[in-house]
């Protein structure tokens, strides 16, 4: 029996549905622009789970897989909705939503941000940081150094703003 004709197996069509059902459900939310991705990633995950048991109790003749069927249903559901719950949990944690963006306003000075340009020099606007508020808002501001230049990634310190040129001076922390 090659791989294919295995995934035709009537055992095998719920847990291709479920893949099916969550990329459908990841490409919708995408297009409705809605958050939220454990059930798309619950259900890619149970299918994916569900046809590795099974093809492991095919490949390994552990008994008959027809009749532990309903055992990897549930097993694979199970795992799957953890899998897409904790998905969703460290995304939103990691990688909150941005409800809003403002670029290189006054009044942030004593700010902690990060620095999102390879490389930032003394000149005015030279490069640009990131901060985001408790709001949800991602502040993008223009920079600059008193002295030396702050590399990618750094955590800097937004010390004063030249309004002239609508940068800030940063030290690096």
């Amino acid at each position: 029996m090659n791989y294919l004709e295995f995934l035709a197996r009537w055992y095998n069509l719920p847990f291709l549905l479920f893949i099916v059902a969550g990329v459908l459900t990841g490409i919708l939310r995408r297009v409705t622009r809605r958050r939220g991705t454990a059930v798309s990633t619950g259900l890619v995950a149970a299918g994916v789970v569900g046809l590795t048991w099974n093809g492991a109790l095919h490949d390994l003749g552990i008994g008959d897989y027809e009749d532990r069927f309903a055992l990897v249903l549930a097993a694979s559901a199970m795992i799957g909705t953890l899998f897409g719950w904790s998905v969703q949990r460290a995304r939103s944690k990691l990688f909150p939503a941005v409800e809003g963006l403002a670029f290189t306003v006054a009044g942030l000075e004593g700010t902690e941000a990060r620095m999102i340009s390879r490389e930032v020099d003394q000149e005015p606007g030279s490069g640009r940081a990131q901060w985001r508020d408790s709001d949800g808002v991602m502040h993008l501001v223009r920079v600059h150094t008193p002295d030396s230049g702050i590399r990618f990634g750094r955590s800097v310190r937004l010390v004063e703003y030249d309004a002239e040129s609508r940068s800030y001076r940063v030290e690096g922390l």
